[in-house]
Formats: C-alpha cells, structure tokens, sequence
C-alpha cells in the first residue's frame, strides 16, 4: 500500500503530463482553426485558433521541461522511501545526477511534503526523532453514560463520566 506523500507525488507528476499534453494538442490544432477561421470569416475561430496556437507555442516547451523536472523529483523521492538512499552522494550516483540538484531537488521535496520524517543537513537525511508518534484513536460507547469513549494503548477513558476501562 502506497503512503499518503507516494500518492501525492504521482498525482501531481499525472497532472503535469496531462497539462503537457493538452497545451501540445492545442499547438496542433489552433493552426488548423486558424486556417478555417481565415478563410470561412468565421472570427471566433480564428480567435480561438490563434489562443491554442500561442499558449501551445509557449506553453508547450515550458509544460513539458516542468514535467520533466519534476519527474527527477520524483526519482529522487522514490530513492528515500524505496532504497533508503539518505545522502546527496548515494542518490546522485544511483540517478547519474550532479550532487547540487539533488540537494536542491530534496530541499523541495521536503519543502512540497513529499519526503515527511526526516531531518536534512545539506547532504544528508537522518531520521527525525523528535517527531511527534501519532497515536491511533478508537472510538467507543461508555457502558456507563453513553458517550463517546477513547482509547490510548490500553485503556478506555470516558471524558463525559470519567470512567476508565482495560482492555
């Protein structure tokens, strides 16, 4: 089962190549309006074609080197969660990338929440013990009183009557 920042980080790298693709299919077909716009008189065509055409003329080249970069970013998250890698060195040598944007790449990724328990000094990631454990809260109805009942380890605690129950 995929945490939550591995969902996170795929479906912002899916949005950034759906958006890569749309902004390319409206270069290819805003040329194409164009013409018929200019040649049928019909001007909403012909202003629609020349939008597609320009936001496809620059949106393009921007959308898809976004998308590429954010797909190292990626490789980089997936170097800590899977193979453990934690220094710049370990991660730029397994992805064949220079140490500065690897550094820069983790900063980011940190930054964005997509690497979440770990502290970074510049080079390397060590774990964050200082981080608060979440604890896990079951809910339950009090045999006494009714009312809603939480659970820390291994006791049952009424906020409402004050009871406590084990286990």
């Amino acid at each position: 089962m995929k945490s939550k920042n591995e969902v996170s980080v795929e479906k912002d790298l899916k949005t950034r190549l759906i958006v890569s693709f749309v902004v390319t299919i409206m270069l290819v077909f805003g040329i194409p309006l164009i013409i018929v716009g200019a040649t049928q008189s019909i001007w909403a065509i012909l202003g629609i074609g020349i939008a597609f055409t320009v936001i496809g003329f620059y949106g393009a080249p921007i959308s898809w080197t976004t998308y590429a970069n954010f797909k190292t970013l990626k490789r980089i998250v997936d170097c800590v969660n899977e193979e453990n890698l934690l220094t710049t060195e370990e991660i730029s040598k397994q992805l064949q990338i220079d140490e500065k944007s690897v550094k820069q790449q983790l900063t980011l990724a940190i930054k964005k929440k997509y690497i979440t328990g770990f502290l970074f000094d510049g080079s390397t990631l060590t774990a964050n013990n200082k981080e608060t454990s979440k604890k896990r809260v079951l809910e339950n109805k009090c045999p006494n009183c009714g009312a809603v009942m939480d659970f820390n380890e291994t006791t049952w605690h009424c906020s409402y009557c004050n009871s406590k129950f084990e286990k």
